[in-house]
C-alpha cells in the first residue's frame, strides 16, 4: 500500500474471493455470533451467579470496551511490526481460554465479582487487538480492486449477527444458562482460530524496526489530508451519533409517548438497514471509496436528523421514524465499509496497523464525550431539540470535509482514472 495509487479498477463482479479471505470470513462469522453471547451471558452471570448490584452490572457491561482507548495504540504497532494472521488466531485462542477459565470457577463456585471483570477487561483487550489487526489483514487477503467487495462481506456477517445476536443470545442464556453460553462462546473462538491458522496468509507488507513507533502512526495521519478528513469524519459522526443516541430514549418515550417495544423495533430497522447496506456494498461498492463514505456520511446524518423530526407526526411519523432508521442503519454501513477501504489504499507503506488504530483512538474517544454532552445539552433543552441541534451541525460540518475531500481529490492526479 502507498501514499498514492491509481484508483483500482472496478470489482470482478462474480470471481470469487481468495481461500484465505473466505477462511477469514468463516472465522469472523462464527466468532461474531459467539460474540453476541458472552455479552448477554456476562450480566446474567454477575447479576444471578454473584449478586452484582446494578452499578457493578454496568461497569461489567462497560469493561470489554475501556481497553478499546488503552490497547489499541499498541495493537496497531504489532499488526504493522508482525506477521498479522498469527496475531488474529492468537487473539481468538487467548479470548478461548479467558472464556473457559469463567466457565470453569463459575462451575466451581471459585468465581468473584473482581475475576470476573478482570477477564471482561482481558477480553476487551484481546478483541482491541484483533479488530485492529483484522482490518489490516484484508489487503494481505485479496486483491485490491477487491478490497471493497471483501470490506462489505465483512461488514454483512458482523451486522446480522449485532441485528440477530441479542435476541438468539438472550434464547440461550435463558435455555441454557450463562456459564454454558460462556463455553459455546469459547468454542467458537477456537473454531474460528483454527480456520485462520489453516488457512493463514502472510503480510504482503511490514513496518521496519526504524520506523515502527506508535508516534510515527500519528505522524502519517497528521501528514495527510485524505487521512485527517477521514479521522475528523469519523470523529465528528461518532460524537454527534452519540448525543442523538443518548437522548433518542427521552425523545422517543417520554416526549413522543411512544412504548419502549416502538424505540426497540426501530434499533431493530437500523439493524436490518446495516445488514442491507452491508450487501449492497459488498455487492456494488468499487473504487477507492474516495466520495463514497463521504455522501453515505451524509446521508446517515440526515436520516437520524429526520428520524427525530417524525416523532411528532402521528401515524405517518411512526412509518417516517422506522423508514428513517432503516436508512441511517444502511448509510452508516456503507459509510463504514468504504471509509475502510478509503484507509487501507491511502495508508503509507507498513502503516497500516498504526492509521487504524489512530482512527479507532480518536473515533471511539469522541464517545463519551458525546454522552456528556448530551447531559449538558438537557440541562438545557428537550431531547429533540439536542439531537437535532448536533445532528444539524454535524451535517454541515461534513459538507465542509466533503467540499475539502473533492477539492483534493481534483488536485491529487494519483486519484485521477487515467
Amino acid at each position: 500500500m502507498a501514499g498514492t495509487a491509481k484508483e483500482p479498477a472496478p470489482s470482478a463482479g462474480r470471481r470469487g474471493l481468495p481461500v484465505a479471505f473466505r477462511a477469514l470470513r468463516v472465522s469472523e462469522a462464527v466468532s461474531s455470533a459467539g460474540s453476541q453471547l458472552t455479552l448477554v451471558a456476562l450480566p446474567v452471570l454477575a447479576a444471578a451467579g454473584l449478586d452484582a448490584s446494578p452499578s457493578q452490572i454496568a461497569l461489567l457491561s462497560g469493561a470489554q470496551f475501556v481497553p478499546v482507548l488503552l490497547v489499541t495504540p499498541f495493537a496497531g504497532r504489532l499488526a504493522d511490526l508482525r506477521d498479522r494472521a498469527p496475531l488474529l488466531y492468537a487473539a481468538h485462542f487467548a479470548r478461548a481460554v479467558v472464556l473457559l477459565l469463567v466457565v470453569g470457577l463459575s462451575a466451581a463456585a471459585w468465581l468473584d465479582y473482581t475475576t470476573l471483570f478482570a477477564a471482561a477487561m482481558l477480553l476487551g483487550a484481546f478483541t482491541a487487538l484483533f479488530d485492529t489487526a483484522l482490518l489490516a489483514y484484508v489487503p494481505d487477503t485479496v486483491d485490491t480492486e477487491d478490497l471493497t467487495r471483501a470490506n462489505g462481506q465483512l461488514a454483512a456477517v458482523n451486522a446480522v449477527s449485532q441485528t440477530a445476536g441479542p435476541a438468539v443470545g438472550g434464547l440461550v442464556v435463558s435455555g441454557l444458562g450463562p456459564g454454558l453460553a460462556l463455553a459455546l462462546d469459547s468454542v467458537s473462538y477456537l473454531f474460528g482460530g483454527a480456520a485462520l491458522r489453516a488457512r493463514r496468509q502472510p503480510s504482503r507488507s511490514r513496518a521496519t524496526r526504524e520506523n515502527a513507533s506508535i508516534r510515527a502512526g500519528f505522524a502519517a495521519v497528521a501528514a495527510s489530508d485524505p487521512l485527517r478528513r477521514l479521522v475528523a469524519a469519523g470523529s465528528l459522526f461518532n460524537l454527534a451519533e452519540q448525543v442523538a443516541l443518548s437522548v433518542l430514549f427521552i425523545a422517543v418515550v417520554q416526549e413522543a409517548e411512544h412504548s419502549v417495544t416502538f424505540l426497540g423495533i426501530g434499533f431493530s430497522a437500523a439493524g436490518v438497514g446495516s445488514v442491507l447496506g452491508a450487501r449492497a456494498s459488498a455487492r456494488y461498492g468499487g473504487g477507492n471509496g474516495a466520495r463514497s463514505w463521504v455522501w453515505a456520511l451524509l446521508v446517515s446524518q440526515a436520516a437520524l436528523l429526520a428520524a427525530l423530526w417524525a416523532l411528532d407526526l402521528g401515524t405517518w411519523g411512526a412509518a417516517a421514524f422506522l423508514a428513517s432508521m432503516t436508512v441511517y442503519g444502511a448509510a452508516m454501513a456503507f459509510y463504514n465499509v468504504h471509509s475502510l477501504t478509503r484507509r487501507q489504499l491511502v495508508s503509507p507503506e507498513g502503516m497500516l496497523g498504526r492509521v487504524n488504530a489512530v482512527y479507532r483512538t480518536f473515533a471511539f474517544g469522541t464517545i463519551p464525550l458525546g454522552a456528556g454532552a448530551a447531559a449538558l445539552l438537557l440541562l438545557f433543552t428537550t431531547a429533540a431539540v439536542a439531537a437535532s441541534l448536533v445532528a444539524v451541525l454535524s451535517v454541515v460540518a461534513t459538507w465542509v470535509l466533503a467540499r475539502g475531500t473533492y477539492t483534493t481529490e481534483r488536485q491529487d492526479e494519483a486519484w485521477t482514472t487515467p
